[in-house]
């Protein structure tokens, strides 16, 4: 369910001292006021109980020690920006949080619309980015949701994550084209599954494109198509991580003084990439890659 040890390791601060007269790390049910939820393996692993609200973890440091961890806050967040219709009733494009928590079974979703300002910037359910006031996030489906460690989350969300996605909103308004010219067209196959197939591919491709000409500069994709150049991806899977094959050459070729890129700039918001804008940013260099090698 949870990786118990790093649980165990992440708070070591919050550990206190068992003084009871047991040894055994999984025979504490009784002075714990709770059932054996994960048994220890041996002396260095750690033991679970469940309590109820809490699971009360026991292991050894400085002697035998106990870790309380509240199960309303071992929540999840992840974060979204939607652009496509997903089949909800909200307004295209719209941030979107979704919150899960294992250990309570409590699970909740908001969804914030976003619109421009008269000075054409971002606003999220109203809010301009960043603004010291959150929009309402109420969050009712959450038995945690008034929780202060939920709330700060959430306030560093909004501080820091979301606007982070600001090239994505403005991608998205913007409408852009795809970076590069596309290859020439071949004729589909016959079969109408693999063709609708075919046509879906090419679909999300190109609007991954329009994404991702507003997230790169002009000397940042031919840094990209050179890395790209002789490098073969045999399968799909292997086209993600395309941001390793870079920062590689970044050290050793330094392209980056060549072509005037900030090398850590660009390698960040590679690494925050999806598999789908990887690939779409693979088909889209693929043809500059073949004007260069025919040059």
């Amino acid at each position: 369910m949870y990786d118990w040890d790093a649980l165990w390791h992440e708070h070591a601060g919050y550990r206190t001292g068992y003084t009871g007269e047991k040894n055994d790390l999984n025979e504490l049910a009784e002075e714990l006021s709770g059932s054996l939820l994960h048994p220890a393996k041996d002396e260095s692993g750690v033991a679970v109980y469940d309590s109820g609200d809490n699971y009360v973890l026991v292991g050894h440091g400085d002697g035998l020690q106990i870790l309380e961890v509240p199960k309303h806050a071992l929540f999840d967040i992840t974060l979204r920006f939607v652009g496509e219709d997903e089949g909800t009733d909200t307004p295209l494009p719209y941030v979107e949080i979704l919150v899960d928590n294992l250990a309570t079974g409590d699970e909740a979703a908001w969804r914030g619309v976003v619109t421009q300002g008269d000075d054409g910037a971002p606003l999220v359910a109203g809010c301009p980015l960043r603004s010291a006031t959150l929009p309402e996030m109420p969050f009712t489906e959450l038995s945690f949701s008034q929780g202060e460690r939920f709330r700060v989350a959430l306030g560093q969300l909004w501080q820091e994550d979301i606007p982070q996605l600001k090239p994505l909103m403005e991608a998205w308004f913007k409408g852009e084209k795809a970076l590069v010219m596309e290859s020439a067209s071949h004729p589909l196959p016959d079969d109408p599954r693999t063709r609708e197939m075919l046509e879906r591919y090419a679909e999300i491709v190109h609007r991954e494109q329009a994404v991702l000409s507003r997230l790169f500069s002009d000397n940042e994709l031919h840094l990209v198509a050179e890395v790209l150049r002789d490098i073969h991806f045999e399968t799909a899977a292997s086209c993600r991580g395309v941001w390793l094959a870079v920062e590689a050459r970044l050290i050793h070729d330094e392209l980056d003084r060549k072509l005037e890129v900030d090398a850590q700039s660009l390698l960040e918001r590679m690494k925050a990439l999806s598999f789908a804008q990887e690939v779409a940013l693979i088909e889209a260099l693929s043809p500059l890659r073949e004007q260069q090698d025919q040059g």
